[in-house]
């Protein structure tokens, strides 16, 4: 009997959960093509170039609407247990709330390890390609030529920073080069050279001075021609930019700190966002949390108060969460607090209203 119920109440909630990630992702994408609709027409943007940037584009939007979605479900498959006096008929069979809300806590704590597994694997990969197809395809920007890069800072392993003029990606060639190397947050090396060859095993640096420091004292000495070893970066590695954090998975954003660490460069700012990536998918399941403590108070009938609630309570755990987030990059709050700070009071919330509802 209690698996009827619960496959029951899985397959009402499932269903409601597909039409509100559906609805919420075709209004997103409405509403981007009118923001982008001038560049698409302006340029002539094919209708298939225009659908493949929408479909990269789709792993990040899924992971942003997903929790509006699951707590419009919870509203929505509650509601018509409400209505129909189901709710109470379990109850009044001896099951605690708790427990009829099974099925849903499960959905939803599955929910956020697809969001973090969704974040992780799918969304960077396809971020970089949407740019690429938004940039190159739909505007035909150009105007970076991929052979070059001028005024490149590259942070290495090991604690070392480049500083290159200009980089020939062709030729595996820097030009005006600095190289700084750090221990323990310490300047220890700076390697200044006109040029920096890859020889296809190594860095060969030509033309230039070796400085070392020691206990604040600094010892130069010019050079024509030497080979610098323990550099794990190939040529390959010089010619990329940069991502952004959102464009980063955990993994890479953790090895980028890892080497700012290492070079003494302030880390702060990244670590906020490091932890966002595990704080943002826990989401999924605080809202099923607070929508089913307020869904089974309040004995919602209507799809509109569901929606709508879904919507004003999506918002201010958003706007917290990124309230946060800038106090983090800001220095106002330790960067764990600043990413986590979202999930511990709206999660206190819906403790609360768990335990309330549950007694009730």
């Amino acid at each position: 009997m209690i698996r009827i119920l619960d496959r029951y109440l899985m397959r009402e909630f499932m269903t409601y959960l597909v039409l509100g990630l559906v609805g919420f992702i075709a209004i997103f994408v409405v509403v981007d093509i009118i923001e982008k609709a001038d560049v698409f027409l302006d340029h002539n943007a094919p209708f298939l170039t225009v659908a493949r940037f929408y479909a990269y584009r789709s792993p990040e939007v899924i992971v942003q609407v997903q929790p509006v979605a699951l707590l419009l479900a919870t509203f929505l498959s509650l509601g018509q247990l409400g209505k129909f006096g189901e709710l109470t008929a379990m109850r009044t069979a001896g099951l605690s709330l708790r427990r009829i809300l099974l099925p849903l806590f499960g959905i939803a704590l599955a929910a956020a390890i697809a969001a973090l597994l969704i974040g992780e694997f799918l969304v960077p990969p396809a971020n970089r390609e949407r740019d690429r197809i938004y940039t190159v395809q739909i505007q035909d920007l150009r105007h970076d030529n991929p052979r070059e890069r001028a005024d490149v800072t590259y942070l290495a392993t090991g604690g070392r920073i480049f500083y290159i003029r200009l980089y020939d990606s062709q030729g595996q060639r820097m030009h005006d080069v600095s190289l700084q190397e750090f221990e323990g947050g310490e300047l220890v090396r700076r390697i200044d050279a006109g040029i920096a060859q890859w020889d296809g095993d190594r860095w060969i640096f030509e033309n230039g001075f070796l400085r070392t420091f020691d206990e604040g004292h600094e010892h130069a000495e010019a050079f024509a021609r030497m080979a610098v070893g323990g550099i794990t970066e190939a040529p390959e590695d010089f010619a990329k930019k940069t991502p952004n954090p959102d464009e980063m998975s955990y993994r890479e954003l953790r090895a980028y700190v890892t080497r700012l660490r290492a070079s003494g460069a302030r880390v702060e700012n990244y670590l906020v966002d490091l932890h966002m990536k595990l704080a943002f998918p826990l989401v999924n399941f605080i809202v099923v949390l607070i929508g089913a403590a307020l869904a089974t108070r309040l004995r919602m009938q209507g799809a509109a108060l569901g929606f709508g609630l879904s919507i004003v309570i999506a918002f201010f755990y958003y706007a917290f969460m990124r309230t946060g987030q800038a106090l983090g990059h800001g220095g106002t709050l330790p960067p764990y607090l600043a990413a986590w700070i979202g999930d511990i009071v709206f999660g206190a919330i819906g403790v609360v209203m768990m335990a309330q509802a549950q007694r009730r």
